[in-house]
Order: C-alpha cells, then sequence, then structure tokens
C-alpha cells in the first residue's frame, strides 16, 4: 500500500498562475493537500496599483481544492510584510492541527509565512520552500542574508523555480540533495486547447502584455521599434501593447510626438482575453529589467511564438535559447532591441520555426514537472518507504 502524504501549503493568496496546479496536485494519487490563505487579494475586485486598473481575475481562483482563509485583517491594496495583519495563533493552529507530512511555504512576503516556517522547525515538521528569488533581481543585506541562510539551513527542502533561482540556492550554502525542480509553469493544455480567430491580414504582429510599469521598459520597447522601423516605407508590421500602468502617459506621449497608425495601445486584458492576442502576434516582447521570472513568457511559448527579452528575466536562461525560439538581449539597451525588431521587420528570421522551438521547449517545462518534483521532495522525507 502506498503512502499518502498530507501536505499542507501556505501562500498569501489565490494566484490565478497556480489554481490549475492546485486542482491537479488535490487530485494527485498519494497526496492529500490543504491550501492556506493569508488573505483573499485577487479574489475580490480591488484596485491593481500597476496596472492603474480595478478588477478581478476573470476566474474562479478557489475550486478543485481543500482550501481555508486564515484569520486576518485586509482591506485591500498590496501584499507586504506587515499587510494583511494575521492573526499568528491562526497559523499555528494550522500547522498543528493535522499531522502533516510536511508543510509548504511559498516565499517569505509577510511575516505570517516566515512564523509558519518557525512554527514548523520548532514542531519538529518538514518544511518545503519555493520562491522566485535569484541573484540578477533579489536585493542583499545583513539581515535578509541571515535570514535566508536560515531558511536553506532549515528547510527539509528548496523547492527550485528556474536555474537562476537553483543558483540563489546554491550561493546560501544549499546542499543538492535539497533541491527539487518545480518548474514556475503555467496551464499548458489549457492554452494549447484554445482555438484562435482566422487573421486577416499578412503583418508582423510584435506584441507587449504586461504592467506599464518603468521596470517592464514598455517606453523602451516603443522608441526601439519606432528606431527600427525608420528604413521601411511600407506598414509590415505593427505593435501592440495590452496593460495600463504609471507608463501609459509616457506611451502617449512619445506616440503625439511620433504618430504612428501601426502602434496600438489595446489597454488592460484579463486572463481569459489573453490567449486571442498570443494567438495572432508573430512575435513576443518583454523587455524588463530585473524580473524575477516572467510567466507571459510561458504562456505565449504555448502558441508557437519566438520570444524576445532580456539578461535580468529570470525566465529566459532556461525559456529562451538566443538564436532557436528568440533573442536574449542587454537589458535596458535600445539599440540592441531595435536591431533584432529591424530584423523581425525585414523578415530576416523564420519565425514560424522558432515559435515551433518554443513550443517543444515549454511541452517540458509543466505541471507535470512540478508534480514530480514535489513527490520527489515528500518521498525525500523517508526514502525507505
Amino acid at each position: 500500500m502506498h503512502k499518502v502524504y498530507n501536505l499542507a501549503y501556505f501562500v498569501s493568496h489565490p494566484i490565478q498562475y497556480q489554481t490549475p496546479f492546485l486542482k491537479l496536485l488535490a487530485n494527485e494519487e498519494g497526496i492529500k493537500l490543504k491550501v492556506f490563505f493569508l488573505c483573499d487579494h485577487g479574489v475580490q475586485n480591488y484596485q491593481d496599483k500597476d496596472f492603474n486598473v480595478d478588477f478581478k481575475w476573470d476566474m474562479n481562483l478557489l475550486e478543485g481544492y481543500d482550501y481555508q482563509f486564515l484569520n486576518s485583517k485586509y482591506n485591500g491594496g498590496g501584499i507586504s510584510f506587515k499587510k494583511p495583519e494575521v492573526d499568528l495563533n491562526s497559523v499555528k493552529s494550522a500547522i498543528l492541527e493535522n499531522q502533516w507530512d510536511a508543510v509548504w511555504f511559498h516565499g517569505y512576503i509577510n511575516k505570517a509565512l516566515l512564523y509558519g516556517m518557525w512554527a514548523c522547525k520548532n514542531a519538529g515538521i518538514p518544511f518545503f520552500f519555493r520562491a522566485e528569488s535569484n541573484l540578477i533581481c533579489t536585493s542583499r543585506g545583513f539581515l535578509k542574508d541571515r535570514l535566508i541562510r536560515w531558511i536553506v539551513k532549515n528547510a527539509a527542502g528548496l523547492l527550485w523555480v528556474s536555474t537562476v533561482n537553483k543558483e540563489y540556492y546554491l550561493s546560501y550554502g544549499a546542499s543538492k540533495d535539497k533541491l527539487f525542480f518545480t518548474p514556475y509553469a503555467v496551464d499548458n493544455s489549457y492554452f494549447q486547447s484554445f482555438e484562435p480567430s482566422i487573421r486577416s491580414h499578412n503583418k508582423t504582429i510584435i506584441l507587449f502584455a504586461s504592467k506599464f510599469t518603468q521596470r517592464k521598459n514598455a517606453t523602451l520597447l516603443l522608441n526601439a521599434y519606432l528606431l527600427a522601423k525608420e528604413d521601411f516605407s511600407l506598414n509590415e508590421s505593427e505593435l501592440w501593447f495590452i496593460g495600463d500602468g504609471e507608463d501609459k502617459s509616457a506611451l502617449e506621449k512619445i506616440l503625439k510626438e511620433n504618430p504612428s497608425d501601426d502602434v496600438k495601445l489595446l489597454g488592460f486584458k484579463n486572463q481569459t482575453e489573453l490567449p486571442e492576442y498570443f494567438s495572432q502576434c508573430d512575435v513576443f516582447v518583454l523587455p524588463s529589467e530585473k524580473e524575477p521570472f516572467g510567466l507571459v513568457i510561458n504562456e505565449v511559448m504555448n502558441f508557437a511564438k519566438p520570444i524576445i527579452t532580456t539578461n535580468e528575466v529570470g525566465a529566459a536562461k532556461d525559456l529562451v535559447k538566443d538564436g532557436e525560439n528568440g533573442w536574449v538581449v542587454e537589458a535596458g539597451c535600445l539599440n540592441s532591441l531595435a536591431r533584432v525588431l529591424k530584423r523581425i521587420i525585414a523578415g530576416q528570421h523564420n519565425l514560424k520555426s522558432m515559435g515551433n522551438k518554443s513550443l517543444e521547449i515549454i511541452n517540458g517545462w509543466s505541471y507535470s514537472e512540478d508534480i514530480a518534483g514535489i513527490k520527489s521532495a515528500l518521498k525525500s522525507l523517508n526514502p525507505i518507504s
């Protein structure tokens, strides 16, 4: 008879990327999962300060798995170390309420998650840790370094989501037998089953879909595109922007100074609206600086599209093979990005072939690998069984 592992999962709030995975994990033979949320951020309508819009995700974030909201005070807005204000006794009770084989924590953004790890250590319950930290964009400091070293030392398993994330743990002295591959993935089957509309044009569509914040570099992309197409008299391409945020006015200002009918600001689109745009584009661009991962890259790759991104995007090292399924340019470099865009507009690359390579890569970066990694971490707790 196979052992059934009781697994608790503590996370700040319901996350749209995780919901399909939690459903699969809850139905996995040999795992009994219960999820504990600090608050209901994302479930109710709220103001996203980066998108600068009021919205809630247009998908059910709470179906298909057992969950519980912990006692907390939360009045909307973002998540931080002190927000929501979580009753720590409810964290302790949740940890001690059952004979958990392991407790899994997602990050340390809120003090309740750190308290939970300490409570597990104090009670002799193994805990797993998963986050997106890496040496590219995660800040360091004396106290923070001590905290990460404590987590790395005391965690029974470090669930690494990318190569740069694995390198982060190793830099803090992680032993290799504690490292388990659980990639940052999206619902590949959902995106690949989407049936797009028929395209009615032959233009090369370049797509950006993210928050209009300084770190995402939407304005850099627009300036690079305008520079790239200076040598072209015909409208061979279009640049589409999906999203909203603080940099929208800067984009509008650039377009007012450089009128261009082939640049479209399409506004914010919710989760179920995005696949249509992903399917219609020819190449996707995420020109971010200091980006922990960039899950939108995963989503677009499911539509067999090449990717342009930067050397400061966490996903780049694993998912974007320069010259094979896309291009990795220097973060913040206008000319590097413009050169790639110019070659694309000129038709110098087989985008279809590169897109097929994207699909091949992303098919090996899925929830299946996540489940296998978590199972391996659980089995490592009692390797004889």
